[in-house]
Order: structure tokens, then C-alpha cells, then sequence
């Protein structure tokens, strides 16, 4: 009987713990969520094909409290950018452009992307795998001459938009002529 009760004063007091924790950990889930006046950025990646380059644009709308942080140091700001577009894709490209467009608290990071055009169809591994999205299984609407996407990655409202000069057909990470 004396085992029972000690049993018992064993599993209240675990319980008791776990409730603790269960309670700290949901109270340090809520710290990380931003507040209504830090708002949630929002993201926008469009592809427009010409030939057999890619134009890139990736447009990322900010809280204005989080831009005004970028703009005390632009130019270790652009260089981030640039940096975190290579690690992410890592593709050829050129041509880099980074933009501070100040009324609207938004950054907008522009490139070139060479190699992904084989002739016959464009390989968009590069771009779907890092965001693990695919075409088909995401899925993409696809219209007569694009292809677009809304949803969350990582938490961030995002759209994407692929635009062609020309009707197109895909599978899950390639795009070609109709």
C-alpha cells in the first residue's frame, strides 16, 4: 500500500511537471510570433523567360520597423541578399540589382539566371527544390503562358509567377513550348 501512494505522488508530480512545461514552451511559441504592428513579410518571386535567360525578381514587403533597420546599412544589406540568393539557388547568374523601394518598406532583388534553358524545355529544379515546391504535386496553376503559385513558405506569405513568350506545357520542374 506504501508503494502505491509513492507510485501515485511520482506520476502527479511528472504530470505536474509536464503541464509546467507544456505551458513555458506554448508561452515561448507565442514570444516568437511578430506583433500586429511588426507585420509578417510577404514575398514575390517572378520568372520571365527571354531566349535562354531567366530574369529573376524576388520582391519581399517588410515591416516598416524592419526596413528602417535595412536602410542604416544598404550596402551590407544588398551584399546579404546577393549572398543568400547564391546559397539558396546556386545557378549562374549575372547582372545583380538590389532596390530599396522606401514608400512601400519593400527590397526587390533582380538577376539574370543562365544554363537552365537546354533548348527544347527550362529546368526549374533550381527554384522549385530549395522552396520544396513542385508543379504538378504543389500544384501551380498553370495559364496558356504562365505558371503561379500562393501559399506559405517558412511561415511567409509568397506567390510565385513564371511568364513565358509562348504557350507552355510542364511536368513537375520543367517548362517548354506547346
Amino acid at each position: 500500500m506504501k508503494r502505491l501512494v509513492e507510485d501515485r505522488r511520482v506520476l502527479v508530480a511528472a504530470w505536474i511537471l509536464g503541464a509546467l512545461v507544456a505551458g513555458l514552451w506554448g508561452c515561448q511559441k507565442a514570444a516568437l510570433t511578430p506583433t500586429p504592428e511588426e507585420g509578417v513579410p510577404e514575398k514575390t518571386i517572378r520568372v520571365e523567360a527571354e531566349g535562354d535567360v531567366l530574369h529573376f525578381q524576388e520582391t519581399i514587403s517588410w515591416s516598416e520597423r524592419e526596413f528602417s533597420r535595412m536602410l542604416t546599412d544598404e550596402s551590407d544589406f544588398s551584399s546579404r541578399q546577393i549572398e543568400a540568393f547564391n546559397e539558396t539557388y546556386q545557378v549562374n547568374a549575372d547582372n545583380f540589382r538590389v532596390e530599396l523601394i522606401e514608400e512601400e518598406s519593400a527590397t526587390t532583388l533582380r538577376c539574370d539566371v543562365h544554363d537552365k534553358y537546354n533548348g527544347n524545355w527550362y529546368d526549374f529544379h533550381w527554384l522549385l527544390n530549395p522552396l520544396r515546391l513542385d508543379f504538378l504535386d504543389t500544384p501551380f496553376e498553370r495559364s496558356s503562358n504562365s505558371l503561379t503559385w500562393q501559399g506559405l513558405i517558412d511561415d511567409t506569405p509568397t506567390s510565385i509567377a513564371l511568364d513565358f513568350p509562348f504557350p507552355i506545357a510542364n511536368c513537375h520542374a520543367h517548362v517548354w513550348q506547346k
